[in-house]
């Protein structure tokens, strides 16, 4: 195995080549930073965590482009910024998002056995997606999000830290997206709600 070098533009040229090392490398180097700028802005904890994790979801996604960034810092800053602008502007209709997702998991007659038949073909992509992420990215994700327990409790059952527990989950994020990205069903907007954003 190689080490890590700790330049910010190494780090990021192996990144760019899909090293995970370097990921959580930068992962565990920055996302104190993130989280404080974005609770500073946002208020919220629940909120500044949901930024932070997008931010390294978006790093990680655009990996390949990340060689060009000359200032790492700034970078995940002007992301960070961005992404709480969006959310604050889409805050008014959260609740009424919540709402539809509520109602299509509860609507009667023909119209909900339709949706269930998709819902339940959209849900077995879910599960063949997650059969495929990396064990340690599986496992992580499986315990956050079916089992409902909390990133020390998964660090704990996992042995290794919280933040490594935060990197696995973000990649895991990153790699379902990509892989329902083109899936045509109008329930994804109900699965994400369940799976995503629980």
């Amino acid at each position: 195995m190689h080490e890590i070098p700790h330049s910010d533009s190494e780090m990021l040229r192996l990144l760019a080549l899909g090293d995970e090392q370097a990921f959580q490398t930068l992962f565990e180097r920055y996302w104190d930073a993130v989280y404080s700028t974005s609770l500073v802005l946002t208020k919220s904890a629940a909120i500044a965590e949901d930024i932070a994790q997008d931010v390294f979801t978006i790093l990680w996604e655009k990996r390949a482009t990340l060689p060009e960034v000359s200032r790492l810092e700034g970078y995940l800053f002007i992301t960070a910024r961005n992404l709480i602008y969006s959310r604050l502007r889409k805050l008014a209709s959260g609740d009424a998002y919540r709402q539809y997702v509520l109602q299509f998991l509860h609507e009667g007659g023909a119209q909900q056995a339709d949706h269930a038949a998709e819902f339940r073909e959209l849900e077995q992509c879910v599960l063949t997606a997650i059969r495929q992420l990396p064990p340690q990215q599986q496992r992580a994700f499986t315990l956050s999000r079916f089992e409902g327990m909390r990133h020390e409790e998964i660090a704990t059952t996992m042995g290794v830290s919280r933040i490594t527990i935060k990197s696995y989950i973000v990649q895991a994020i990153a790699s379902l997206r990509k892989a329902l990205s083109n899936h045509p069903s109008g329930a994804m907007g109900a699965l994400w709600a369940m799976i995503f954003f629980s």
